[in-house]
């Protein structure tokens, strides 16, 4: 039987002139990777009509609850009143643990 093991996985929406930024942080607070890809979609600020306003990233992470708890101090502190962005946790089943924590 397979067994899978519970970590965390944050979600980052940002304008991708933040990603070099966002990666460092998300490094510093102990995760061993990320994935990056380009989205859109709209929210309470609108949709971006040009690209001179910036795409839009999302960053993901896969990390235990205490590294979790660290990147979301961070991104609260650091961007929250500066910049639009979206950031959340899941709660997921990895299968390799010792790959991401």
């Amino acid at each position: 039987m397979v067994k899978l093991v519970p970590l965390k996985m944050v979600t980052i929406i940002a304008l991708d002139a933040l990603q070099h930024k966002l990666i460092a942080d998300i490094k510093n607070c102990g995760s061993k990777g990320y994935t990056v890809a380009e989205v859109e979609g709209e929210g309470i600020h609108s949709k971006h009509f040009t690209d001179w306003e910036g795409r839009n990233v999302r960053i993901e992470t896969l990390v235990t609850e205490e590294i979790a708890d660290k990147i979301m101090q961070t991104i609260s502190e650091k961007y929250f009143d500066r910049y639009s962005i979206v950031a959340f946790v899941s709660t997921v089943e990895v299968l390799r643990k010792e790959k991401f924590a």
